[in-house]
């Protein structure tokens, strides 16, 4: 069971496809976006990096997320970023006549991006765009699992239930007007600990009265981007961020954990848009896909989203 549990939980960090570059908002423009997910796990790799099918079957997690930036000038946006959001209807399968889910919402991501080089920065360069991004993760509250019971149970919140301070970083390099190269890290630190019945399941059973510390979240991309301009009111752009995630060991009031141990996992994250340039309101479909491709103590997610996005000024 534990390791459906872990499996369940680490998903959730993992189902959007959320990849961006150093690219800001101009001045007054906002970006609404809506986000559908779903991601499914039909396996997972054990701490050798061996890959093993589930036998009880296929966990699926569906998600809506959301998302909100402001141009505050030409090199500031201001976003307000909960993607993953939402996950409803998951099922996480046991081979048992009681109902398991990973219910629940995420934390949102409130942050600040100020690009220091680029086109209309304070370094200018149109070849180089580079930006700073400092940020918090705010939990929005989860199960209390000491209080489960019935034959539908939560086994695990979606996202941590503590405080999570950081921030992001972009470095594009411009080879031309239709391809450019994003290098992209994210780094989340958490400094408190959660009791464990806000853990899972698993947690409020076994290690009642605990404090479990997460440590950090770890995230590295190497992102090429690629658009063309089919008409003056169409362009068509393409990206695969390969991307690299990774947490440390847990800690159980202090002590480092021999159940949870540190993952990671490599995969590679294609996507396809159409931006509408001279509609009524511009706006963007893109579509997204998550491929694992090799992993360590971590689970096998698959994902595929679509983001809607909007852009407008008030």
């Amino acid at each position: 069971m534990r390791k459906l549990l872990v499996i369940a939980l680490l998903a959730a960090l993992l189902i959007p496809v959320f990849a961006d570059d150093g690219t800001v908002l101009p001045a007054g423009v906002f970006r609404a976006r809506v986000i559908p997910a779903f991601g499914w796990i039909p396996g997972s790799y054990d701490k050798n990096g061996k890959y093993t099918a589930l036998s009880t079957g296929t966990a699926t997690i569906p998600n809506l997320g959301f998302s909100l930036e402001y141009g505050i000038t030409d090199w500031v946006t201001l976003g307000l970023q909960w993607a993953p959001g939402i996950t409803f209807a998951s099922n996480i399968p046991m081979g048992t006549s009681t109902t398991y889910n990973m219910n629940g919402p995420s934390d949102l991501f409130a942050g600040v991006m100020v690009q220091i080089v680029g086109p209309k920065a304070p370094v200018v360069s149109d070849v180089i765009r580079f930006d700073l991004s400092p940020g918090v993760k705010i939990p929005l509250g989860g199960v209390d699992f000491s209080t489960q019971t019935g034959s539908t149970i939560t086994l695990e919140n979606p996202d941590k239930q503590t405080l999570g301070i950081g921030g992001r970083a972009y470095f594009d390099y411009v080879f031309s007007p239709s391809f450019f190269l994003d290098l992209y890290s994210q780094f989340i630190y958490y400094p408190t600990t959660v009791d464990a019945k806000y853990i899972s399941y698993y947690d409020a059973v076994y290690n009642a009265g605990l404090k479990i510390g997460y440590g950090y979240d770890l995230r590295i991309e190497l992102d090429p981007h690629y658009s063309m301009q089919l008409s003056d009111a169409l362009t068509l752009s393409a990206n695969c961020a390969f991307r690299y995630d990774a947490t440390p060991d847990y800690t159980y009031s202090g002590t480092a954990s021999y159940t949870t141990l540190h993952s990671s996992l490599f995969s590679a994250n294609p996507s396809v848009a159409l931006f509408f340039t001279k509609s009524v309101v511009p706006f963007e479909l893109q579509l997204d896909y998550g491929q694992p491709l090799y992993g360590v103590s971590t689970p096998a997610t698959y994902s595929l989203d679509l983001q809607a996005k909007v852009y407008f000024k008030l």
